[in-house]
């Protein structure tokens, strides 16, 4: 079997790359911290910095979803890959899936400071090793920032402010929600899911909820922003002149900010919740991997709001240009005491609404010209095809341990929380994509 050479580990220094070869053909490789399972001797995958590699086939063999965009656990000592369109889990080293289907893997090895993998056909390179970018463009990065426990969102410093190590997820999450600078915001953000990502599976990982209760605000406080009633925003063209582009960039990157809000908010406001059964004996608490879905979502929306922030100023502008609303958290404050009505309404509505109107937005931007924020806009679209499927994820798990119906809870929390009901145009496949089929969204106007 060929033997593909992907380079020296001093250069391999991210923990995902797509590998595109010769053939057309996309694999993952994948850079994770070797599981320590005491007396075992050292595997060929494994360096002797204790980093373990494994290779697989770049699109989920259900449905063609991006691997290398997903959640990776520890179960059994082993790592699980799950897609992040349907959740399906594979094993990243032998491609067992506990849904029956197998992932294609390739067998990697370490040695002399070099990693190859074998690949199953003839007269195939590697073209390239490409990192899977988490990139968020800071305006200012933080070189070294001053540990402290609490910021004062009315008396903003001059540099993001870390929370010191003992600092728990709820924490973490309450201190970015009290912070009012978008640029701190997004910094602070970026951090705490690398510290989160950076933890997990090791011996010490992150504590979720600490010894006394975080502060969350009513509503997270914003720097120099003009404020207005959604009703009363003015609308921003169809995007065939400059000033139209950029009034829906702007407005875009304001929600991109609020996301970033609602998914740290949904960590630390339901961290404690539990699921409610028939019988309490089996009443369960979120696994960490709720928490880690979240953090990676709000960690995409900074990604987000500094790609459009660029643009802007690419074009002339800068996000505070023009006046915002928070219709996004009034959404939030509604559903503030129940997480089956918080995932149904923020990302099962407002987030799969904007998987239906993205596309043409896109083709607005494109008819425009305007190459630069069409590839921003796709980034961000095919991120929030993952958002709504983790939404989807966690509401039919919640269902799943209180044998309820994950449509009928969605449906009966619209008609409660949502005004209006969902109206068309639907984009029927991406909402599919993210596993929201038709029984969910249609015939939901009243």
């Amino acid at each position: 079997m060929p033997v593909l050479s992907l380079g020296s580990l001093s250069a391999i220094t991210h923990t995902r790359y797509v590998i595109h070869l010769s053939d057309g053909k996309r694999l993952v490789l994948f850079r994770l911290p070797s599981i320590d399972t005491a007396g075992r001797a050292r595997t060929k995958n494994e360096s002797s910095d204790g980093w373990s590699y494994y290779a697989m086939e770049a699109e989920c063999p259900h449905a063609g979803g991006p691997m290398e965009d997903a959640q990776v656990d520890i179960e059994d000592s082993a790592y699980i890959a799950s897609c992040p369109w349907h959740a399906y889990d594979f094993n990243v080293e032998t491609g067992e899936s506990s849904v029956g289907i197998k992932a294609c893997t390739f067998s990697v090895d370490v040695q002399d400071e070099i990693v190859t993998f074998n690949y199953s056909s003839e007269g195939v390179s590697v073209v390239n090793l490409e990192p899977v970018s988490e990139t968020i463009k800071l305006k200012n990065p933080c070189e070294s920032s001053t540990p402290v426990a609490e910021t004062s969102p009315t008396d903003q410093p001059a540099s993001a402010q870390y929370l010191d190590d003992n600092a728990t997820v709820c924490d973490w999450c309450a201190h970015i929600l009290n912070t009012s600078n978008s640029e701190h915001k997004i910094e602070l953000t970026a951090r705490l899911f690398a510290i989160f990502s950076q933890k997990e599976g090791t011996s010490s990982p992150m504590t979720i909820i600490g010894s006394s209760p975080a502060s969350v605000p009513h509503t997270p406080p914003r720097d120099k922003l003009v404020e207005v009633k959604p009703g009363d925003m003015q609308k921003p063209g169809r995007g065939g002149t400059l000033k139209s582009r950029i009034a829906m960039l702007h407005a875009l990157a304001n929600i991109e900010q609020w996301a970033i809000d609602l998914a740290l908010d949904i960590c630390v406001r339901f961290a404690e919740f539990e699921t409610s059964p028939e019988s309490t004996e089996s009443a369960r608490q979120l696994p960490r991997t709720f928490f880690y879905d979240w953090l990676k979502v709000a960690n995409d929306e900074a990604k987000h709001f500094t790609l459009l922030r660029t643009r802007l100023e690419e074009m002339g502008s800068y996000f505070g240009a023009l006046p915002v609303h928070h219709g996004l958290w009034e959404s939030a404050t509604r559903t503030a005491h129940d997480l089956r009505a918080r995932i149904s309404i923020i990302a099962l509505v407002h987030e799969a609404r904007g998987l239906d109107v993205n596309p043409m937005t896109i083709a607005k931007f494109r008819a425009a010209r305007d190459d630069e924020s069409v590839q921003a806009l796709e980034v961000i679209h095919n991120d929030e095809i993952t958002h709504v499927t983790t939404g989807h994820r966690w509401l039919t798990w919640i269902c799943e341990e209180e044998k309820s119906d994950p449509v009928e809870v969605f449906r009966t929390n619209v008609r409660k929380y949502f005004k209006g009901g969902l109206k068309a145009p639907f984009n029927r496949d991406d909402r599919a994509l993210a596993g929201l089929d038709g029984r969910y969204y249609e015939n939901l106007v009243y």
